[in-house]
């Protein structure tokens, strides 16, 4: 699976390096791999009756496949602002 997971938060789903984030909890901020610390509510765990309806952040996404080392071709560029 790989050393990153994803975690909603602040209305997005974020990704975050396992190894380099302790596990998220409801009120406790994370370092995201796009840079930005968010903090995820209870209502983002599935654990805890949550649901998963936030779109992905896509700086996570690409993010976590340059250093997963995809091919160039499936890195998409960041959609424009």
């Amino acid at each position: 699976m790989g050393p990153f997971r994803w975690q909603q938060a602040e209305g997005r789903r974020h990704a975050y390096h396992v190894e380099k984030t302790a596990t998220p909890h409801p009120g406790i901020a994370f370092a995201a791999l796009c840079g930005a610390e968010v903090t995820p509510e209870e209502r983002d765990f599935i654990e805890l009756s949550g649901w998963w309806h936030d779109p992905t952040c896509w700086s996570c996404d690409r993010e976590w496949r340059v250093r997963a080392g995809f091919p160039d071709h499936d890195i998409p560029p960041l959609p424009k602002a």
